[in-house]
């Protein structure tokens, strides 16, 4: 394993290429190019001769390239992972290397002082309580001489006004990379 010394703090640095990878494990890295021995994951198709060991790895699971003498690399820019589901029942009927479209469950968001106990989860409406539409998109509902407004989150054009433009958690951006 190669070891280089940075000569301004004398920290021992291993290089990436002296480290024990596997061709076809993606990597991921907190600087702007890949390193010695890797390929960004940026779907780009490169040579099946230059890359043998890599096209051995994965074939053409990401992209058949030209049909000949090329493949593709994963393109992963913006991509949140998920594990194949391999049998567990989770996310059924996916390949490996296959894609999924975003996705948010449509519901509503319930807002006001009040608790929401009545029509439509399931409870019973008390004396006094009551439902108005206001548009096709928001409801009003009236629990215990409360009132609590509905915000929904499908698809129709008042989203954005009441939810970002996708459904994502915090996340930090790295660089991924594949080894060949």
């Amino acid at each position: 394993m190669a070891v280089t010394i940075d000569g301004t703090n004398g920290v021992g640095l291993v290089t990436a290429d002296a480290l024990p990878f596997l061709a076809g494990q993606v990597c991921f890295f907190g600087m702007s190019s890949a390193p010695n021995g890797f390929l960004k994951c940026n779907g780009a198709a490169v040579s099946r001769t230059t890359y043998d060991v890599l096209f051995a790895a994965i074939g053409t699971t990401f992209g058949s390239g030209d049909g000949s003498t090329t493949f593709n690399v994963p393109d992963l820019r913006g991509e949140f992972l998920r594990a194949l589901d391999d049998g567990a029942g989770v996310d059924t009927g996916r390949s490996l290397g296959s894609t999924q479209s975003g996705a948010n469950q449509e519901h509503g968001h319930y807002v006001g002082t009040g608790a929401f106990t009545g029509g439509g989860n399931g409870g019973a409406y008390s004396a006094g309580d009551a439902y108005r539409q206001i548009n096709a998109n928001i409801s009003t509902y009236r629990y215990g001489g409360v009132n609590t407004t509905v915000y929904p989150t499908d698809s129709n054009a008042l989203k954005a006004q009441y939810d970002g433009s996708e459904a994502r958690p915090r996340n930090v951006a790295l660089l991924a990379c594949i080894k060949y």
